[in-house]
């Protein structure tokens, strides 16, 4: 096919030029590879991490009400109910903790341990202790690593919890748990019989965590509990519409970022085409006078667009994957309170941010082709040799 010939002659004939477009082309793709692995790395932390530690669905108390009566009845209904995967009570209330001359207000969980590891995966933040250890005789509790700091404790310590009214209480501190999250400046947790009777509330609860099997089809199940049970049923996904929404609008300026990038590398494209269709315009007239179609005319600058745009997704696409690779290998740590809990910058190469990058990248470039092209195409054959 000649025009591929002429194509790659013109490409060939300005090869200072063709290295800087296909240059520019390269880290365009390379550093919008680079940035959607840092994005959708970020964006799958932030869900796990936001999944992993609350319930799927938490089951409130009906409105005007304070507590859930008779709970065991509506945790079988649940249990019932297909997708479920696991059911937690709970009874939580705000409580003041204190050892010596250290006070700190926490919010004390009454659990049953194997249930809510079961719905909230405790045990893998457990640092110290064990989170059964709870179910022993005897007032015991576990602590929040930052709790626990503030109080100057660790195992086997014995804090003194109380709340307004309520005659003082001893627990014996069996655990220390991390979640990473700003939770453990006042989590506290405690075995559900001895909260319950801790706060003279022995058979209610303030709430039900559900774990579900899928984390994306919480709401029909959460709605149907709401409908069938008349007690509030809310998802995870309600509960963090906030951080949800914040990373769709973060994904709204990042292709504006994304538009930007690309621009820089389409006018690099577009200049050295047009550099070439002033130079070669004598050419260009010689081969119209022969008899060679505008449309060929037009199929060789886009084609020259393709080519360069076609190596330097290439080279943009190896260049972002060894960068990843890099990054990955050398740990960036970030301030934990910055974003959301996570320790560092989180990346994940997905290959659809390769095809993504590579395909946005080949389509700016073609857009930037198209008017030196019809400029090429246009030429009367006479005035173009003429020019000469």
């Amino acid at each position: 096919m000649f025009e591929i010939n002429i194509a790659l002659r013109h490409i060939k004939a300005r090869r200072r030029q063709t290295t800087f477009s296909v240059i520019a082309v390269a880290l365009s793709v390379a550093i919008i590879i680079v940035s959607m692995s840092m994005l959708t790395g970020f964006r799958e932390n932030i869900i796990e991490t936001t999944v992993e530690n609350q319930a799927h669905i938490t089951v409130s108390p009906k409105e005007n009400e304070d507590y859930i009566s008779l709970y065991h009845g509506l945790e079988s209904f649940i249990r019932e109910q297909e997708g479920v995967a696991a059911v937690s009570s709970y009874y939580k209330r705000g409580a003041a903790i204190q050892y010596r001359h250290n006070v700190e207000g926490a919010v004390l969980s009454g659990v049953r341990p194997v249930d809510e590891d079961h719905v909230l995966n405790v045990k893998k933040d457990m640092i110290a202790g064990e989170f059964e250890s709870i179910l022993g005789t005897g007032n015991r509790i576990i602590l929040g690593s930052k709790l626990a700091d503030k109080l100057e404790v660790g195992i086997d310590d014995t804090v003194t919890v109380s709340f307004p009214g309520s005659k003082p209480s001893d627990f014996k501190i069996t655990g220390i748990i991390q979640t990473g999250t700003s939770a453990d400046e006042t989590l506290a947790y405690a075995n559900l019989e001895q909260v319950q009777d801790f706060y003279g509330k022995s058979g209610i609860v303030t709430g039900i965590g559900i774990r579900v099997s899928d984390v994306y089809a919480v709401d029909p199940l959460a709605d149907r509990i709401d409908r069938e049970t008349g007690y509030d049923a809310e998802s995870w996904m309600e509960q963090s519409s906030e951080i949800l929404n914040l990373l769709n609008t973060q994904r709204q300026f990042v292709f504006i970022f994304y538009l930007m990038i690309f621009a820089i590398s389409g006018f690099s494209i577009a200049n050295i085409l047009n550099m070439i269709v002033m130079e070669k315009v004598g050419e260009i007239g010689m081969l119209l006078a022969m008899g060679t179609s505008r449309k060929s005319i037009l199929a060789i600058f886009l084609l020259e667009a393709g080519i360069l745009g076609i190596i330097g997704v290439i080279i943009g696409a190896v260049l972002g994957y060894v960068s990843c690779i890099l990054l990955i290998s050398y740990t960036i740590p970030v301030p934990p309170e910055m974003y959301f809990g996570l320790d560092h910058l989180p990346i994940r190469i997905a290959s659809e941010n390769f095809l993504i990058a590579g395909a946005f990248s080949m389509v700016i470039n073609i857009l930037a082709g198209i008017n030196p092209a019809h400029r090429a195409s246009k030429m009367d054959p006479v005035e173009a040799i003429h020019s000469v």
